[in-house]
């Protein structure tokens, strides 16, 4: 019953394969409606660009008032209406660094999402990993557990004919049954990893190349840097402050007309009026503020050192891995069809009673964990591979 489950299950997982790790990721980000954020993001933008240049010259204001007066040599009081409409309008370019401002602020949500993508990325680049790594990890240990099942018929035939002793029919029955479980284990590990995976898109997980080459330059893995360049905006945004309180001192002029209704028997009349002014704000505090602020800004653009050598050492720990992967798979293959044979010598040395169960346990158990091995630090090499090669590259950012 075991087997059949097992059979089926590697049968399911081995049909559902996409193109790639990264169209994998894009639907998912599709989703989870990356691309629809992107979209209101920029929009939302683009509109506020219009408000402020639209506010730079059609700043205006409507004001009305009422009074009602009272004077000793009136006979009754008079009552007063006051209306003025009034523009103010940027002509010296005091707003132009609100659009600034904005603009680094768009840049700054567009990087956090950039940032986001990335984390997306990797996340589901290892977990993918994981799922197939726990899959070829589950028909291999399928595999062996066939085979010791075969050994298990053998050894109870020779224990029915008294050649084989009950203690060591048993202890391989029992090594058997320990076997099962474990493989029980990794099949509902799989179903799990699978239904986690599948929440991000119902699209087929994908397989990675076995064949992906690294093509990864530090300089390109540093650049597409999210953190140093939000370090960046950090430092700019500093700055475009620094300037606005050191051009608070920049003129606005104001325009425009007032009506007066006034029913005054001693007055002239309503009053019509049309003015015009400077407003110049001098605040002293600004200047200072201003400094301040530039300083910050310095402060914060040094921490781009910091955020490139963490960088650095992530660059440098994923080739570390990718480089001791090589290596190791190098070893370790060498070795495989030489650990192969002394399993096929074993099996037959134990079955004719040449070697004990404790000797055909631990050669069986060392060719087991040499192919799982490889089978780890093959995906291990795979996984950073394609993590170097796709965030330097950008495609993420597209």
């Amino acid at each position: 019953m075991l087997k059949k489950i097992v059979l089926s299950t590697l049968v399911t997982f081995s049909l559902q394969a996409s193109e790639t790790v990264v169209d994998f990721y894009r639907s998912a980000l599709e989703n989870l409606h990356y691309n629809q954020k992107e979209q209101l993001l920029r929009q939302a933008g683009d509109l506020e660009k219009k408000a402020l240049n639209l506010n730079r010259f059609a700043d205006f204001s409507l004001d009305a008032g009422y009074s009602s007066t009272k004077a000793d040599r009136l006979p009754s009081s008079f009552n007063t209406t006051d209306v003025s409409f009034t523009d103010t309008i940027d002509i010296f370019g005091k707003d132009t660094y609100k659009i600034d401002e904005l603009k680094l602020n768009l840049k700054e949500q567009k990087t956090l999402l950039k940032k986001q993508k990335e984390e997306l990325f990797v996340s589901l680049t290892e977990m993918i990993s994981a799922y197939r790594q726990t899959q070829e990890q589950l028909a291999l240990h399928t595999d062996f557990l066939n085979g010791q099942l075969n050994i298990l018929d053998k050894i109870k035939r020779l224990n029915s004919s008294g050649t084989v002793s009950d203690m060591d029919y048993l202890r391989l029955k029992n090594s058997v049954t320990l076997f099962k479980t474990q493989i029980t284990d990794e099949t509902n590990r799989v179903k799990r990893m699978q239904e986690q995976l599948m929440l991000y898109t119902a699209q087929s997980i994908p397989s990675f190349d076995k064949n992906e080459t690294l093509h990864c330059s530090q300089k390109a893995y540093l650049k597409s840097d999210p953190n140093t360049q939000l370090n960046s905006i950090a430092a700019a945004q500093l700055a475009n402050q620094a300037n606005v309180l050191s051009h608070s001192y920049v003129p606005r002029l104001t325009a425009g007309t007032s009506y007066q209704k006034i029913d005054d028997p001693t007055a002239n009349g309503d009053n019509y009026s049309f003015h015009v002014g400077i407003s110049i704000p001098l605040k002293s505090g600004d200047l200072k503020q201003s400094e301040a602020l530039r300083v910050r800004s310095l402060r914060v653009s040094f921490d781009a050192a910091k955020y490139r050598l963490q960088r650095k050492k992530e660059y440098i720990q994923r080739m570390q891995s990718i480089t001791n992967a090589v290596q190791q798979l190098r070893i370790l293959k060498e070795s495989l069809d030489d650990s192969l044979k002394s399993k096929k010598i074993i099996q037959e040395a134990f079955l004719k009673k040449y070697v004990d169960f404790n000797t055909y346990v631990q050669v069986v158990s060392q060719t087991l964990t040499l192919q799982e091995q490889i089978i780890k630090m093959r995906y291990l090499k795979d996984t950073q591979t394609a993590i170097l090669n796709t965030l330097s590259s950008g495609a993420l950012y597209e």
